[in-house]
C-alpha cells in the first residue's frame, strides 16, 4: 500500500479522535462541574526503508480545560461550589474520590450526598447527617455547617491538589488520584450556588463541523489512491504477462 494512505489513515484516526472528545464535551455542556477536555497530537517519524521519513499523527494524551465554569445562584441550601482549585471528597465504594460537582442532596437517612448517593466527606473523612426538621441551613466559606439557631452539623471538605493535569478522571465529573492534599487550602465554598460546566458548546460544534468535513477529504483522498494503485497494478500485472 502507498505511504501516502498510510499517513493518511494515522490523520484521519487522529480526526475521529478528536471527534470523540469533542462530542463528548458537548453532551457535559450541562453537566455540573463538567471539565471539558482537549487531545494533544504530535508527528512522529518512521524510516520506509528508503532513506525517506513518514510523518505520522500520534495521540500523546487528553488534557483538561481546569478554567471555572459560570456560576449560578441557585438558593438551594444543598448546592455549593468551590471559589478555587478545589474538590470536594466523596465516599465510594472503591474509596475516597473527588468531585467539582457540588449538587448535592439529602439520602432517606439525612446524609449529604452527590448526585451519584456518594456521600460527601468532612476534612476529616466523616459523612455530613442533617436531622429531621433542620432548618435555615447555612455553609460558611470555610465548610462549616450551621442549622436552625446556629447548631452545628458538621463541615464540608475541600482538598486541592499540586497537579490537577494528573488526576485520572472516572466519569463526567469524579476523579481519583494517589498525590497527598496541600495542607494550605486557599478555595471557599460559594453557598447555595453551582459552578457549570465550562464547555464551550458553539466552539466544539464549530471544532466538529471542522473536523467532519476534513474527514470526508481524507476518505475521498484514501478512495482515490487506493483505487489509482489498484488501477497501476493491474497495469504492471498485464504488462508482465
Amino acid at each position: 500500500m502507498d505511504n501516502s494512505i498510510y499517513i493518511s489513515l494515522s490523520g484521519q484516526l487522529a480526526q475521529f479522535r478528536k471527534m470523540d472528545v469533542a462530542a463528548n464535551n458537548i453532551a457535559n455542556a450541562d453537566t455540573t462541574g463538567f471539565n471539558s477536555e482537549h487531545m494533544m497530537f504530535t508527528d512522529y517519524l518512521v524510516d520506509d526503508g528508503n532513506r525517506n521519513k513518514m510523518a505520522f499523527a500520534q495521540d500523546i494524551s487528553s488534557y483538561r480545560n481546569l478554567s471555572r465554569g459560570a456560576l449560578n445562584v441557585t438558593g438551594n441550601p444543598f448546592d455549593m461550589a468551590i471559589s478555587g482549585p478545589g474538590y470536594f471528597q466523596v465516599e465510594t465504594p472503591q474509596g475516597v474520590r473527588y468531585t467539582k460537582a457540588g449538587n448535592f442532596q439529602l439520602d432517606p437517612a439525612g446524609t449529604l450526598v452527590t448526585q451519584q448517593g456518594f456521600p460527601v466527606l468532612s476534612p476529616d473523612g466523616q459523612p455530613i447527617v442533617f436531622e429531621q426538621g433542620d432548618t435555615n441551613i447555612r455553609v460558611g466559606e470555610n465548610g462549616v455547617i450551621s442549622v436552625n439557631e446556629g447548631e452545628d452539623r458538621g463541615q464540608v471538605g475541600v482538598v486541592e491538589f499540586a497537579d490537577e493535569q494528573s488526576m485520572k478522571r472516572l466519569n463526567a465529573t469524579l476523579y481519583e488520584t494517589d498525590q497527598p492534599a496541600l495542607e494550605q487550602a486557599e478555595a471557599r465554598l460559594l453557598h447555595g450556588t453551582l459552578e457549570k460546566s465550562n464547555v464551550n458548546a458553539i466552539g466544539e460544534m464549530v471544532q466538529i463541523t471542522k473536523l467532519s468535513r476534513a474527514t470526508s477529504s481524507t476518505a475521498k483522498f484514501i478512495e482515490v489512491m487506493y483505487d489509482l494503485e489498484r488501477k497501476t497494478g493491474n497495469t504492471y500485472t498485464k504488462a508482465g504477462k
